[in-house]
């Protein structure tokens, strides 16, 4: 059977991000595979294809706190107060190891285990960085370049860490036959037959990293004749979701599609009408959303960021998102040869089967677990002498 693992995300049930997409696709695929897997989240169960259990905590969208507190207090008070029940509900419930996604609850549980102590792997999913993740015995990283580049710029021992990326089921986002036929099926989307179309999925909040409005000026540049429109899917509050649908209305008019805070379910359906997909984010710590792109047979334009490059490899073209002109540019070449994005589509629908499917991760959890957990385990020098209280 393996040890008991618990999965557990302060957002999850009431987010629909990152770390929560990872949460649940990894605790489901562990799950099938065999492994003693409970899945542990702050809100409601989130369709969890595994055991799971909701504990109390204050969730970083709660309208009180939203209103007078920024981001990063609200999402300290969400781990913090997920702290103390998720402690006890390891202990009674004896774990043999934890995975945990938020880095203030993997610390401050790491800190105050005492003698009940159980094995912690944090997977940093936000770029916090070689010095500060060596404060956790176990880490999962999600490209080599952060082991293998980063930490040993930083003169960091990575004795206990594990290079495990994101994972995708290809069950679940698929290439249609014929894209022809989902654009007929969604005339909600009022597409064309005939359009060029671009896909991107992010936040639609002023500011925001994943820099949607950088693909609404770069469609913008594009040649009429390419017929070019961009359906763009995302999280955001009613009133951020209004001004940035003003802008690209404004830039666009009526070849672009904004369609916001939609089921997983949906946005899998949603890459089947696209022909292209483009990610304008310049530092995405990994982009979940790469693999559900791929998966569904789209070739990718990201930015030249080493960790992007490594996820798209010859499945797309990486380029210099910071330059105007550049990503239309590649657009364009991609609009005027269809043959070439079947081709590159094919490709990205196969690197993902190779490399981002549970069938090629699961085994490198479970390894990771029985390194934490197995009679042959091994103290990391990150925790043999631990400084914290």
């Amino acid at each position: 059977m393996g040890p008991r693992i618990a999965i557990a995300c302060s957002g999850l049930g009431n987010i629909r991000r990152g770390n929560e997409t990872w949460a649940r696709d990894a605790s489901a695929a562990l799950h099938r595979a065999g492994a003693s897997v409970t899945l542990i989240g702050g809100g409601p169960e989130p369709e969890a294809a595994c055991p799971y259990v909701r504990l109390p905590n204050l969730h970083r969208e709660f309208p009180l706190l939203r209103r007078w507190w920024p981001w990063s207090r609200r999402y300290l008070l969400e781990q913090l107060s997920f702290l103390f029940p998720l402690r006890r509900y390891l202990r009674v419930h004896g774990f043999q190891a934890v995975h945990l996604c938020d880095p203030d609850l993997a610390l401050q549980l790491h800190r105050r285990q005492g003698a009940h102590r159980i094995p912690i792997v944090f997977k940093d999913g936000m770029c916090l960085g070689p010095h500060w993740c060596s404060r956790i015995p176990f880490v999962q990283v999600l490209a080599p370049h952060y082991r293998d580049v980063l930490a040993r710029e930083a003169g960091v021992s990575t004795e206990g860490w594990f290079v495990i990326p994101h994972m995708v089921d290809p069950a679940e986002f698929v290439p249609p036959p014929d894209r022809a036929l989902p654009r007929a099926a969604r005339p909600d989307l009022s597409l064309p037959p005939n359009a060029f179309v671009i896909m991107g999925v992010g936040d639609f909040s002023a500011g925001g990293n994943k820099r949607l409005d950088w693909l609404v000026r770069e469609t913008a540049r594009l040649p009429a004749e390419l017929n070019a429109h961009l359906v763009l899917a995302g999280q955001a509050a009613a009133s951020d979701f209004a001004a940035f649908q003003q802008s690209a209305r404004t830039a666009l008019g009526d070849r672009v599609r904004l369609l916001r805070n939609l089921p997983r379910r949906e946005v899998a359906r949603l890459y089947q009408v696209a022909d292209v997909y483009a990610h304008a984010a310049t530092r995405e710590p990994f982009g979940i959303v790469f693999l559900e792109a791929m998966a569904s047979g789209l070739p990718i334009l990201g930015h030249t960021w080493d960790v992007t490059r490594w996820i798209i490899g010859d499945a797309g073209i990486a380029l210099d998102m910071t330059a105007p002109g550049a990503l239309a540019t590649h657009l364009e070449e991609l609009a005027r040869h269809p043959d070439r994005r079947a081709d590159l589509g094919v490709v990205a629908r196969r690197r993902v089967l190779a490399r981002f499917s549970p069938d090629a991760l699961i085994p490198q959890y479970l390894e990771l677990y029985r390194c934490m957990t197995g009679p042959n385990s091994f103290t990391p020098l990150a925790s043999r002498s631990d400084p914290l209280p």
